[in-house]
């Protein structure tokens, strides 16, 4: 009897004990979320702060200051008095100069042209004003929270004007034959000087060159996560036109346009264990921006959406969740509600969000039946033109791997 009662109090102390401990480290783990939380608010404050000022500061120079953004590049020199853009979307480059005169411009402008046609990732963030400070601050203040790591060393826009061959004489001919060129002349704000811009057209098969550079990663990255690799360059395309710098107001970074409070978290989470956020250095390297991107369409494709039977229809849902969320397309399904344009009304109480209750609706229906109803009830336009095209160019990229034009 004595030991059946010494035995009780071993199992009742050491229960305490373990319920002391799941306490202790569910504390620990809500502390490091509401550190995470803080880090990105900061994260994000800074680089608007940092953004809004820098724009301020060219707005003394030009009348429409420009900045970096998804599918376009942008750079000026560190007296504001030149600008480099890569359109990326359109395929066209453009490098304007404030100057004095036509000769002193030419000179500039043919300086620029070298600079940008033999420029890379690395040092393009390195150079640039604002992301170099806020990664700096970001990583002496906070070391556990976010992952840091280096750019990659890719160029610009240099492979696709020498088809990934990069020479002195090759970058030469081109500066040349580009000055050649009509160069636009316009009114500047600074006093006796005007803008000069010159205009450059970026070969037509340039999307492909792009393409091919990205496809030992593109292709790693399918066969370890499951994914068909013309679904991976379809997401890239449309989320960032192939600009290695991408950039959105979110902030998103890079060529899959990566959120690092949702995407990155879970992504980073799903592959390393553990939440952390990236920095914009992470996401500014390739290889680690499509491994993240592409750990992100898997957790959405065999996670979130794993209830979904047919596999289109589930890749359709797949696409969509990847830009406006998975709560987003559930709601699509469960919602009934619109609001007077029309769009749908997404409430938590309803369980509007919920994918288990979505999962039944989509399932009773074929897989075209699944697209359409995703273009018609999204709550977001942008959501439903993001569907149409990475469709579209799911399928062209599929034409495109099976005639081995990339």
């Amino acid at each position: 009897m004595k030991k059946l009662f010494f035995f009780l109090i071993f199992i009742f102390l050491n229960a305490q004990s373990f319920s002391d401990y799941k306490k202790a480290q569910l504390k620990e783990f809500n502390d490091y979320k509401l550190s995470l939380q803080k880090a990105f608010k900061e994260y994000k404050e800074n680089l608007n702060k940092g953004f809004n000022q820098y724009k301020k500061e060219l707005s003394n120079y030009w009348k429409n200051p420009e900045l970096t953004t998804k599918k376009i590049f942008v750079e000026y020199s560190k007296n504001k008095k030149v600008r480099k853009k890569v359109d990326y979307e359109k395929g066209i480059i453009t490098v304007s100069v404030i100057s004095k005169n036509n000769n002193e411009a030419k000179e500039v402008i043919r300086k620029a042209l070298k600079n940008l046609a033999t420029e890379n990732t690395k040092n393009a963030v390195n150079k640039n004003p604002v992301l170099s400070k806020v990664i700096k601050k970001l990583d002496t203040k906070y070391k556990n929270q976010i992952v840091f790591s280096n750019p990659s060393n890719e160029p610009i826009v240099g492979d696709i004007l020498f088809k990934n061959h990069i020479t002195k004489e090759k970058v030469k001919n081109f500066v040349d034959k580009s000055l050649q060129k009509p160069i636009k002349i316009m009114p500047s704000k600074i006093k006796n000087e005007k803008v000069y811009k010159l205009t450059i057209i970026l070969p037509p098969d340039w999307i492909l060159i792009k393409a091919k550079r990205y496809k030992t990663d593109v292709f790693k990255r399918a066969n370890e996560f499951g994914l068909t690799p013309s679904l991976i360059y379809a997401i890239i395309q449309t989320e960032s036109s192939y600009n290695p710098l991408a950039r959105s107001y979110i902030p998103a970074f890079g060529l899959m346009q990566i959120v690092p409070a949702t995407a990155g978290k879970d992504a980073y989470e799903m592959l390393y264990k553990k939440p952390k956020l990236l920095s914009p250095d992470y996401l500014y390297n390739s290889h680690n921006n499509i491994l993240i991107g592409s750990a992100y369409l898997k957790r959405i494709f065999y996670g979130y959406f794993r209830g979904i039977k047919n596999p289109a229809s589930r890749l359709y849902c797949t696409i969509a969740a990847y830009n406006t969320g998975v709560g987003n397309v559930a709601c699509a399904f469960n919602s009934t509600s619109k609001d007077y344009k029309g769009r749908t009304i997404c409430k938590r109480s309803r369980g509007d969000y919920s994918i288990k209750k979505a999962l039944p609706i989509i399932n009773s229906m074929k897989p075209k039946e699944v697209y359409y109803y995703l273009l018609k009830n999204l709550r977001y336009d942008e959501g439903k033109n993001y569907l149409k095209k990475v469709t579209l160019r799911y399928i062209l990229y599929l034409h495109s791997l099976r005639t081995n034009k990339i």
